[in-house]
C-alpha cells in the first residue's frame, strides 16, 4: 500500500510556553498514524511572535518552521500552512492548535471520514466532550455563527469555530482564504461553493492553560467583511445579483407608487422623481450585469 502524507500545521504567535508540549505531543500520534500507512509531518508557522517560540519547537522536533516577519492574523497564518502543505504534496492536512486545548491523538478520528473517501473537509466539534465551562461571551458568538453557517452552507454545522479541522487534497488543490484574521467561516464557506463534502467528529476540548484567545467583542466586525469576501470571490452571482434585485425592486415600487398616483390625478407627472429612478435601475442593473460578469469570469478560471 502507496504511503499517505498528512501534514499538521500549528499556527503560533507567542507561544513559546506551550509550543515545546504541543509539538511533542503530536508526535505521540505518530505510531498510530503509521499502522494506517500515513508519514506525518508537522510544520509550524510562527506568526511573527516576539518571543523564542520558533525557536522552541525548531527544539522540539518539528519539520518546518515557517517564519512570518510580522504579525499577520490567524487566518494568513492558516493559509500559508495551507500552502506549504500542498507545495509538500501532502494527502491530508489538519490544522491544530498551538496551545494544546484539543487532544492530539483526536487526529487520528478526525482523518477517518477523509480515509474512507466519504467527505473532502472535517471539523472538529468540542461540545460533546468539551472539558470545562466555555464562557458566555464566546458560546453566545459560536451559537450565532454556526447558525449562520449551517443557513449559508445548508450543512448540518454543529460547532462553526473549532481549532482542529482537517481537509484533502482536493480541498488543498483549489482553496481560498482571502481574509487574515480568522478562518473558521471562510473555510466553510468556500469548501461548500465549490462542492466540498463535509462532516464533524467528535473531539475533546480543555481549557486554556497558556496564551491568550484572540476572540473578542471585534471578532463579528471582523469577520463578517471577511466571509462578504469569501463569498465574492466563489459566488459573486449571489452576492451582486441580490444586491442588483434589491436596487430594481425599489425603482420598480417607486416607479409603479408614483404612476399611480399620476393616474388617480394627485400628482402631474407620471414620475416625480426621474433622476431617483434612474439612478436606482442603473445601480440595479450594473451590480447584477457585475455578478453575471464575475460569474462568467470564475466559471471559465475554475
Amino acid at each position: 500500500m502507496e504511503q499517505k502524507k498528512l501534514v499538521v500545521i500549528v499556527p503560533a504567535y507567542n507561544e513559546a510556553a506551550s509550543i515545546d508540549a504541543t509539538v511533542r505531543g503530536l508526535q505521540t500520534c505518530a505510531p498510530a498514524l503509521r499502522d494506517l500507512g500515513i508519514a506525518l509531518a508537522i510544520f509550524v508557522i510562527d506568526d511573527g511572535s516576539r518571543d523564542s517560540t520558533g525557536a522552541i519547537a525548531t527544539g522540539a522536533g518539528a519539520d518546518r518552521v515557517i517564519r512570518h516577519a510580522k504579525n499577520r492574523g490567524l487566518g494568513a497564518a492558516v493559509r500559508t500552512g495551507l500552502r506549504a502543505a500542498k507545495a509538500a504534496d501532502s494527502d491530508i492536512a489538519v490544522k491544530f492548535d498551538a496551545d494544546l486545548q484539543h487532544d492530539p491523538l483526536d487526529i487520528v478520528a478526525l482523518i477517518q471520514p477523509i480515509l474512507r473517501d466519504e467527505v473532502d473537509v472535517v471539523y472538529g466539534d468540542r461540545f460533546e466532550q468539551i472539558s470545562y465551562r466555555m464562557p458566555m461571551l464566546r458560546r453566545i458568538g459560536n451559537k450565532v455563527f454556526t447558525w449562520l453557517m449551517r443557513t449559508l452552507t445548508r450543512w448540518d454545522v454543529t460547532d462553526s469555530q473549532p481549532g482542529i479541522f482537517a481537509v484533502n487534497r482536493e480541498y488543498l488543490g483549489v482553496f481560498r482564504l482571502p481574509g487574515d484574521y480568522n478562518y473558521t467561516q471562510q473555510i466553510l464557506l468556500d469548501a461548500y461553493h465549490k462542492g466540498m463534502r463535509f462532516a464533524q467528529v467528535p473531539v475533546q476540548f480543555k481549557v486554556r492553560k497558556t496564551g491568550k484567545s484572540f476572540v473578542s467583542l471585534r471578532y463579528p466586525v471582523k469577520v463578517l467583511p471577511q466571509l462578504v469576501m469569501v463569498l465574492i470571490g466563489v459566488a459573486p452571482l449571489k452576492i451582486f445579483g441580490t444586491i442588483g434585485l434589491f436596487f430594481l425592486l425599489i425603482a420598480g415600487v417607486v416607479s409603479v407608487s408614483q404612476f399611480t398616483d399620476y393616474l388617480l390625478s394627485a400628482t402631474s407627472k407620471p414620475i416625480e422623481n426621474v433622476n431617483l429612478v434612474l439612478g436606482l435601475l442603473f445601480f440595479g442593473l450594473q451590480s447584477l450585469f457585475f455578478g453575471l460578469l464575475a460569474a462568467l469570469i470564475n466559471e471559465r478560471n475554475g
